[in-house]
């Protein structure tokens, strides 16, 4: 089975490198005992190999025109029941170049070798819960599964069946815009865990399901009721609520709403947005901002491009937390001064900044699509970083924000290398 991925990953990766990256060229026009003089043609000759060679599988070896088009270059472990093998670095003719496991080369003219490195081990090889033999820290992963009492309730911040890393705790939610349903509970194995449609829930050691429980409710089309509005008449079948928070580890200071309505505009709407109310004590504060710099507690607007400025205040240089206690859809926190993307649903954010106004730092990337086959990074579209994220997930690596369901292309029940290779032609399909 295993050299069966392998050569469905050579391949999707040619045809991925083939379609729309560097072009290898065919080997029939390589003599190694007389090769062509490389300063009278712009070829690079690849070699990719892995030490010990029975230790890892390699890709990207090739030959391929000099264009300014890049090759993927990956490698994978060749574990067994016998061995465990370790990547350590890669090496570039002789000199260690990469550390890490997968990268993009982009050919220049001559011949190069790319040697993966790895350390073997005489360690038994578990695949469904592999561990790193050099650490006893690494914590296995096991699958949540999320479902409802009533088919169509409700849908879930987080795909039903991903896999969490044991005693993580991850932040739930359901969506229940339809008003003929009320929330009433979480439940596991049966029994209540919380009242709260909003949930903390650490992963045990083993497989888990939890059960979102609803009743019906009277419906009046003329007059619906938001179930979270004690009472009040909100129309809430086009309102996405993301409520973000800031604070210390322990204690919330501040927070802000955010609404994604398509209804509404980009600027202030009377009556639903509301003006932040600064304060000249609290040590955290939170807000949303428009592209005017005004600042929001409360902000409804459309989804636009998903991107919605955050900005902060600190009264101190310390260290803050910035979480999320309602998700009616994906949101990912982006720190661009650390290039750092987190999902909000995995829980608090922590940085350190100094203090003062901050309103270039932070922004909320807010994803609403259906599932898309082969999204497998949920960002609600198809693209090589999905083929990326496929790669990557299949050779044990972890992907932040992975979708498992999406990732299964072919809906066969397994993510592998046929995912890839359906993903792939999607792509090259919808380019022609």
């Amino acid at each position: 089975m295993k050299m069966k991925i392998q050569l469905l990953l050579t391949c999707c990766l040619f045809l991925w490198g083939g379609s729309l990256s560097a072009l290898a060229v065919p080997d029939d026009e390589f003599n190694p005992e007389n090769p062509a003089d490389p300063e009278a043609i712009d070829f690079c000759w690849l070699k990719v190999s892995a030490d010990p060679s029975e230790g890892a599988y390699v890709s990207g070896g090739g030959k391929y025109r000099v264009n300014g088009n890049q090759v993927y270059i990956s490698t994978s472990a060749n574990n067994t029941n016998e061995y465990t093998y370790t990547f350590l670095y890669w090496t570039l003719n002789g000199e260690k170049t990469s550390y890490g496991q997968y990268f993009y080369y982009t050919p220049t003219k001559g011949k190069y070798e790319f040697v993966a490195h790895y350390q073997k081990k005489d360690v038994e090889f578990d695949p469904d819960n592999p561990l790193d033999p050099s650490s006893s820290t690494i914590k296995r992963k096991y699958r949540l599964y999320l479902t409802s009492n009533i088919e169509g309730a409700c849908t879930f911040n987080m795909a039903s069946g991903n896999k969490v890393e044991e005693k993580k705790t991850v932040y739930l939610s359901v969506n229940y815009q339809n008003t003929f349903y009320k929330f009433e509970c979480w439940k596991q194995d049966g029994n209540i865990i919380s009242t709260d449609p909003y949930l903390n829930f650490t992963m045990p050691s083993a497989d888990a399901s939890l059960e979102a429980c609803f009743s019906e409710l009277t419906f009046d089309p003329d007059n619906p009721i938001d179930p979270q509005s004690n009472g009040q008449n909100v129309d809430n079948t086009t309102r996405i609520l993301l409520d973000i928070q800031i604070g210390t580890a322990e204690t919330v200071v501040d927070k802000t709403r955010v609404v994604i309505n398509e209804a509404k505009t980009l600027d202030y709407d009377t009556g639903t947005d509301a003006s932040k109310m600064i304060s000249t004590s609290a040590d955290f504060q939170i807000y949303s901002l428009d592209a005017k710099k005004n600042k929001y507690s409360v902000n409804e607007r459309p989804k636009d491009d998903g991107i919605i400025p955050l900005g902060v205040m600190l009264n101190n240089n310390e260290t803050a937390y910035i979480s999320a206690s309602r998700l009616d859809c994906s949101a990912v926190l982006i720190d661009k001064q650390l290039n750092v993307t987190h999902d909000l649903a995995f829980g608090k954010y922590q940085f350190t900044s100094n203090a003062g106004t901050i309103e270039d730092r932070f922004e909320l990337m807010v994803s609403i699509h259906t599932a898309i086959s082969g999204d497998a990074d949920g960002n609600g579209k198809l693209d090589m970083d999905d083929v990326t994220a496929i790669s990557k997930h299949i050779m044990g690596e972890e992907v932040e924000g992975f979708n498992e369901d999406n990732a299964d292309f072919n809906k066969d029940g397994k993510i592998d290398a046929a995912d890839i290779v359906l993903v792939i032609k999607t792509i090259v399909s919808s380019k022609n």
